[in-house]
């Protein structure tokens, strides 16, 4: 078995190297994970992320987290709203998953990616045609690094079980089948 191996080992005052970056972001990539798009709506600002950084904390109380860089207008408009809202997609939404991760435009904040979508309870908005959706009220929050973890209490969900799911894996969208 061939395994590339990296040590990451550093001074913590000192910034990760381009190197081990790249390093690390091929080791993350053998992690087989779903793909979601984290959004949220903040009076006229309407923005969303394509993020697999997403995890469940608890199942009483209901807890999600989700990893948001704290450059992103997603992050303002989390903070701002207080909710956000996770859509995990379906294998024939691959083109979200790109627009959505494309970095934050005026142009993609004003279209939404052109994604039909629907107002969750807490206003924010889900993606039509998602496998599965969980709206977020913000319980906590925890800056590190680049990003913040934000907790959210899912306060409504849904699911359509006769969907596939699109997956990431190898750097690259897979589907189950």
């Amino acid at each position: 078995m061939a395994t590339e191996e990296t040590t990451l080992d550093r001074d913590r005052q000192s910034p990760m190297t381009d190197a081990q970056q790249r390093a690390l972001r091929a080791m993350m990539g053998h992690f087989a994970t779903g793909v979601t798009i984290v959004a949220a709506r903040h009076g006229p600002l309407l923005a969303g992320m394509t993020a697999n950084a997403i995890a469940t904390i608890s199942i009483d109380p209901p807890l999600l987290m989700a990893s948001v860089n704290r450059r992103s207008e997603t992050h303002i408009a989390i903070v701002g709203s207080h909710s956000f809202a996770v859509s995990i997609l379906s294998a024939g939404q691959q083109e979200l998953a790109e627009c959505f991760a494309q970095p934050t435009s005026a142009e993609k904040l004003r279209r939404f990616c052109d994604a039909a979508w629907h107002e969750a309870e807490s206003g924010s908005p889900i993606l039509d045609g998602a496998i599965a959706y969980f709206d977020c009220r913000v319980t906590d929050r925890y800056d590190h690094g680049t990003h913040t973890m934000f907790i959210g209490e899912i306060v409504a969900g849904g699911y359509d079980a006769s969907v596939e799911p699109l997956i990431w894996f190898g750097s690259s969208y897979r589907r189950l089948r």
